[in-house]
């Protein structure tokens, strides 16, 4: 008797804690209509996930709403095995540890900050290195990465 009124308290509690499509503002609502229909069927997880990037999404100037339907319209015309790469990639990506994930972070940073010109010089060199001396270019990258954090440490 007692471990059914612990279930159901169990039940009742989490229902008491479920976003229901009721709770959400008439913003979120408009925002997530396509999704009204299986609202109830989803984890809740994903409804949580859900009414947080609506209200972000409504929070955004029209600019930044514009960059964002773009980059979702690009991942969609994607072939599914690309977007199954980008997904893996970034999964890796979480799985590094902190020091290595902001260390790559700063170099996209670096990348991103390039002239379009030298972004293709760059590539271009990179492309017509032969394997051992894209391996030898990686090795020299990594001991200068070493002796800046050396450096880092000594200066503290």
């Amino acid at each position: 008797m007692k471990q059914i009124l612990i279930i159901i308290n169990l039940l009742l509690g989490w229902q008491a804690h479920a976003i229901e499509w009721h709770d959400l503002n008439p913003n979120q609502q408009q925002t997530l209509e396509p999704f009204k229909t299986e609202w109830l069927a989803m984890p809740e997880e994903k409804r949580a996930q859900l009414a947080k990037g609506a209200t972000r999404w409504q929070n955004l100037d029209q600019q930044e709403k514009t960059f964002v339907l773009n980059r979702l319209n690009k991942w969609q015309e994607m072939p599914a095995e690309q977007r199954q790469k980008i997904r893996e990639r970034y999964q890796k990506f979480q799985q590094l540890d902190p020091q290595k994930r902001a260390q790559l972070w700063r170099l996209h940073q670096r990348y991103k900050n390039l002239s379009p010109d030298q972004k293709k010089k760059l590539r271009n060199n990179f492309e017509q290195m032969t394997p051992a001396q894209k391996k030898k270019f990686r090795q020299r990258q990594l001991k200068k990465q070493k002796i800046r954090q050396q450096n880092k440490r000594n200066r503290r």
